[in-house]
């Protein structure tokens, strides 16, 4: 359909600021009915030869990194702030392409195509196209003179969509678009919803939507409630978006000659197009001073400015029904200098990586975790746009990380960049993304120009284990969805299946893990037959490796080669698993049964490490599951991804990612402190001591002043940055009343907990001699040091008296142990049972 330019123009979207859904819980999890036999004690030997020599490098990894992807970030509101720090961390993975292997790769068109559309677009004289011509003015004069970097969006929106349009009439066999009314279209000041993990709504300046969307948002809520206020909204959602493009104005250390110098490229290019026409009167444009004058005034372009002033985007409090009023205009110091995309003489598609402020790039960051977490797994991926002016950088995210392309500027090389739209525009769903592979989507009512809100009504064939037929799994309401940038992005949902294989309620887990990594299914086989498997998740049915598919099938296979990839980049494969559905132990915990279930999980844990050689590695509130057994509550351990398998003779076996973390809040103390550490059966014991500490703070009491002093203690755990987690932790233990200080001195634990102050005590009592320990082994290293270093010893002496101190990392000296905390916690039985009515023992 096409679109009047006008029209374009006026488009805004007020965008909708979702609250979470409800909550129906997480994926089901028990033992598992694979024979054992089918699986073998070593799944090692089914990997490809690639796989296990990557497997090989990967497998001298034995710790949990951390700060590496907001996965951990759970339990509180994700705002812009807090999930800075770890999208930085994402960011440390971030590879440049040039422009004709990005392009290449994700549009999938070769740069003999590109160039022969530029060449259409040069012979036809696209950019002498009136609403062309008149809208880049616009934009060039709003860029030098305009008061506000909104003023940009409506002209380059209108640019955009009519090469878009023109492009159909000029371009010989050019593919039908496969969603025929894409259009770009403003979008700042007002606020996409943000997802049900968070509040950090965002709003993008410019998005790519179908005419059919828009015409559809006037059948949505026009306001919407979160916190108690009214938003203005149209209901569009993320998963609405095709793509983001975000607009920034020009940044040039001396705009107004920057500004002169762009206006005469512009100028020449419309002469060149116009041979017939004197340049004097070639257009309405300023044409600048003198060329010769100008080479004396503008200094070298390509210099840097000062680099402690980076741009800071102001962002509107829009939370009226006023939308017409503009946001401000950014106050602030002369930003970085960028300097200017000079047409290339040789490589069509040749480019520079130009500078870009890093308040730009946390930006982009924030809009790609949006997109891949908050559209329900209907994103493998995702691309979008930074425009800086005239300078344009285009950008694609993954499971694995960020790929950017090398520059160009739009306005100079204006016909490359038109080739550029028309190379997007006639992408299908796949390309944008969108087609998550083995899932069939529902046959009735498919509509190009709409994006799938959810995978609801999606369905695949997976093959019984048992009994070897065919079953239909068709997915049903969305369950979970991982908020995350880097890392697994697991998404559970409902599903049922044809013919019905259980009576009992089922999820289905889809997950990208690592390719070498011991599936899930598998290391719960491991169980089968030793009572620990009572408490792990039930699982039905899963994709064989023969069926799975990776990232580098897709746009990755065009950005690295399948055997030869990149160090940095971490090969992915997608992961079907059906499980019996659970419920979240937080929804049942209560003071009566606290006791009952925590020490259900010390047990599990337990007989995980001693019967199976298996560490869990990632204990935390949101893996805790239950159900309901003769009355009582019964624990089930839920997400064994990270789960590892210890060997004798060598590193754990199972987990080998790059890329991956447990849970901040959560873990040890001294994994944080040291990620390279090995990960022990004691970090463990002592995730379970920060599960129930924060089980009995966190809990909501009727003041609301002592609410607030435990929230802002929790969330010093987990956000506002690693180096907080890591203080903040690291406190709890540093003296014999650290713990009296922290509870009940700074965080008070909720009413209805109170009682299990003596019992947390207890558990921290045996943490805390365990770490003194380990200082005093360190003050002895330490010493032994400082001795060589004032020439007491000789190195080589120091070595040795290192290596004859003994101590045990594993237990801290014996003094972490399961037994030890199991009797600290039986101590306290009876004052338990003493004071609350219905006490489970």
């Amino acid at each position: 359909m096409d679109i009047p330019a006008e029209s374009l123009a006026k488009n805004t979207l007020i965008l909708e600021g979702k609250g979470p859904p409800e909550y129906l819980g997480s994926p089901s999890l028990s033992r598992p009915c694979t024979p054992p036999a089918q699986i073998g004690l070593n799944s090692f030997s089914a990997l490809d030869d690639g796989d296990k020599a990557r497997a090989a490098s990967l497998s001298k990894v034995q710790s949990t990194p951390i700060g590496v992807g907001t996965a951990a970030w759970v339990q509180n509101p994700h705002t812009r702030a807090q999930v800075k720090t770890p999208l930085r961390k994402d960011m440390d993975s971030t590879k440049f392409l040039d422009l004709g292997t990005w392009a290449g790769a994700v549009f999938g068109y070769d740069p003999e195509t590109i160039q022969a559309w530029t060449a259409v677009m040069i012979e036809k004289k696209i950019v002498l196209d009136d609403v062309i011509s008149n809208a880049v003015t616009r934009f060039m004069n709003a860029g030098e003179f305009g008061k506000h970097e909104d003023e940009l969006y409506a002209p380059f929106c209108e640019v955009a969509n009519r090469v878009l349009q023109r492009a159909r009439e000029i371009i010989p066999d050019l593919p039908a678009y496969p969603v025929p009314d894409l259009v770009l279209c403003r979008n700042a000041p007002v606020y996409i919803g943000a997802c049900s993990q968070g509040d950090a709504s965002r709003s993008p300046d410019i998005v790519l939507v179908s005419e059919t969307t828009m015409r559809d948002l006037k059948n949505r809520n026009k306001y919407t409630k979160t916190k108690g206020q009214k938003y203005p909204t149209t209901g569009i959602d993320w998963s609405d978006l095709f793509s983001i493009w975000e607009m920034k104005s020009f940044n040039a250390w001396n705009l107004k000659d920057y500004m002169a110098r762009l206006r005469l490229d512009w100028d020449t290019k419309l002469t060149k197009r116009r041979p017939e026409v004197e340049a004097s009167t070639s257009s309405g444009l300023y044409r600048g001073p003198d060329p010769a004058q100008l080479n004396r005034v503008v200094g070298p372009l390509s210099e840097p400015g000062p680099e402690d002033n980076p741009l800071k985007r102001y962002y509107p409090d829009f939370n009226s029904a006023d939308n017409s009023r503009p946001p401000k205009r950014l106050r602030m110091q002369p930003p970085e200098s960028i300097p200017l995309a000079l047409e290339t003489e040789g490589e069509f598609l040749a480019s520079k990586k130009l500078p870009v402020p890093e308040a730009y790039e946390d930006q982009m960051a924030t809009y790609a975790l949006e997109m891949l977490s908050c559209t329900r797994g209907t994103r493998l991926y995702f691309f979008q746009c930074l425009v800086m002016g005239d300078i344009v950088e285009f950008w694609y995210s993954d499971a694995s990380g960020i790929v950017r392309s090398h520059q160009i500027s739009w306005i100079r090389e204006f016909e490359k960049f038109a080739a550029f739209l028309v190379a997007m525009a006639c992408c299908d769903h796949s390309r944008f993304g969108m087609v998550v592979p083995n899932l069939s989507p529902p046959a009735e009512d498919f509509n190009p120009s709409l994006p799938p809100a959810s995978l609801n009504g999606y369905s695949t064939t997976m093959k019984h284990p048992t009994i070897g037929i065919d079953v239909k799994v068709t997915l049903g309401r969305e369950v979970f969805t991982q908020y995350s940038l880097i890392g697994r992005k697991t998404c559970v949902y409902d599903v049922t299946t044809e013919p019905p294989i259980s009576d009992e309620p089922l999820v289905m887990k889809m997950s990208l893990q690592s390719v070498c990594r011991t599936p899930e299914q598998d290391l719960l086989a491991l169980a089968e037959g030793f009572p620990v498997s009572e408490h792990l998740p039930k699982v039905y049915m899963w994709t064989a490796r023969a069926t799975e598919w990776r990232l580098s099938d897709g746009v990755r296979g065009r950005f690295f080669k399948r055997n030869d990839e990149d160090k940095e980049y971490e090969e992915r494969c997608q992961r079907f698993i059906l499980f019996k559905k659970y419920k979240q132990l937080e929804t049942v915990l209560s003071p009566q049964n606290m006791d009952h279930v925590f020490n259900q999980l010390l047990d599990c844990l337990h007989d995980l490490y001693h019967q199976l050689h298996m560490l869990h590695r990632d204990v935390s509130l949101s893996n805790l599951m239950y159900e309901m057994r003769e009355g009582l509550v019964w624990l089930i351990l839920n997400d064994f991804d990270l789960a590892v398998v210890i060997k004798k003779d060598g590193p754990p076996r199972g987990s080998t990612g790059r890329h991956r973390t447990g849970t901040l809040p959560f873990m040890a103390v001294d994994l944080i402190e040291d990620p390279n550490m090995p990960h022990y059966f004691r970090h463990d014991l002592e995730s379970v001591f920060f599960v129930a500490l924060w089980c009995a703070i966190r809990s909501p009491s009727r003041d609301q002043k002592t609410d607030a002093l435990r929230r802002k203690a929790l969330l010093s755990w987990e956000q506002y940055g690693l180096d907080t987690i890591r203080n903040s932790k690291t406190q709890i233990f540093v003296s014999q009343n650290s713990f009296a200080k922290l509870v009940p001195g700074k965080i008070p634990l909720s009413p209805e907990f109170s009682r299990y102050e003596r019992w947390l005590g207890a558990f921290w009592t045996v943490l805390f001699e365990g770490y003194q320990d380990l200082a005093a082994h360190q003050k002895k290293i330490s010493d032994i040091r400082q001795n060589e270093r004032e020439g007491d010893i000789s190195q080589e002496e120091a070595e040795q008296e290192i290596k004859a101190i003994v101590f045990d990392a594993e237990t801290f000296d014996g003094k972490i142990t399961y037994s030890r905390i199991k009797a600290a916690s039986k101590v306290c039985k009876g004052r338990l049972a003493k004071h609350l009515r219905g006490f489970v023992f």
